[in-house]
């Protein structure tokens, strides 16, 4: 049983097919297959069921692969930390969502490479459900999300960083309404109510008894905004203040909520992690960034 092939089934989990794996990894399919044969065969179980033309995790597969992310995290790890400089080099692994990568975390890690050169950082984009998901698998050192709607377990640390407001977003020829009028008489694009945002919004929609008339669902906050510009319809998001202020010139934005509801953004990380130091430096930039930084 090698690294190797534990990083294999890693891939074909995270990109859903054996082809795509192989893809992502650089293999043929038939050598994605013949790893987890092999791993199969050392484990005496099978990993996956036939589901029609499809391979999918059984019951022994995703206790494996629970396993084998962990394996993996900790390797990945080993050699961060080590002296002083160790903790400041090699890779720092986030996730963020749609509006932080597009509002102030390209200056915040601009800032951060300025400081420390030999660092690399890899942001990957996602839902904040899925992120913390990643984060808590140990796949990710740090993620930029909205605040979890459940308590945060004690072996993990919430900062708040910023405070953003809903808007409804509608095409800019659209003439200035209140939220219900526009709402009421355009087509709706729902976020994804899998998303803790998503589940925000329809809070506030049933609070309110508004009632849309729902012509499309996504879990893409910037495929939502073409939507939108193809006059498809309105849709209703959060927005930090600089993403704000630019998309004002092209949409008309209008408050969302009686009184207009916000969602908390903020850094979610492990309470004892490896790179917790370069975290904290992290936030000491958003910190630099008249952001409000709170634990």
């Amino acid at each position: 049983m090698s690294l190797k092939t534990l990083k294999t089934l890693c891939a074909i989990a995270q990109q859903g097919s054996f082809a795509a794996a192989g893809d992502k990894l650089g293999l043929t399919q038939a050598a994605v297959s013949i790893q987890v044969r092999q791993l199969e065969e050392q484990l005496g179980t099978k990993l996956f069921d036939r589901i029609g033309r499809n391979q999918v995790l059984n019951h022994d597969g995703r206790k494996v692969l629970q396993r084998a992310e962990q394996i993996v995290a900790l390797y990945a790890q080993l050699g961060d930390g080590l002296g002083d400089a160790g903790q400041f080099s090699g890779e720092l692994l986030l996730g963020a969502v749609f509006s932080i990568q597009t509002g102030p975390l390209g200056p915040v890690l601009a800032r951060l490479r300025d400081r420390y050169p030999q660092l690399k950082i890899k942001v990957l984009r996602g839902m904040s459900i899925d992120l913390a998901q990643r984060l808590e698998s140990g796949e990710l050192d740090a993620v930029l999300i909205t605040e979890p709607q459940q308590r945060v377990p004690p072996e993990y640390e919430w900062s708040t960083l910023e405070k953003e407001p809903f808007y409804v977003v509608a095409h800019h020829e659209i003439a200035p309404q209140s939220d219900v009028e526009l709402l009421s008489s355009q087509p709706f694009i729902r976020l994804d109510p899998r998303a803790w945002a998503g589940s925000m919004i329809d809070s506030e929609l049933r609070r309110r008894n508004i009632i849309p008339d729902e012509v499309m669902e996504l879990d893409s906050l910037q495929a939502a905004l073409m939507m939108v510009e193809q006059k498809l319809g309105v849709t209703v998001m959060a927005l930090g203040r600089d993403q704000a202020e630019y998309l004002q010139q092209r949409f008309c934005l209008v408050p969302f909520g009686e009184p207009v509801i916000h969602r908390n953004i903020g850094l979610y990380q492990r309470r004892n992690h490896s790179r917790k130091r370069l975290v904290g430096a992290l936030l000491d930039e958003f910190a630099g960034d008249n952001s409000i930084v709170k634990k």
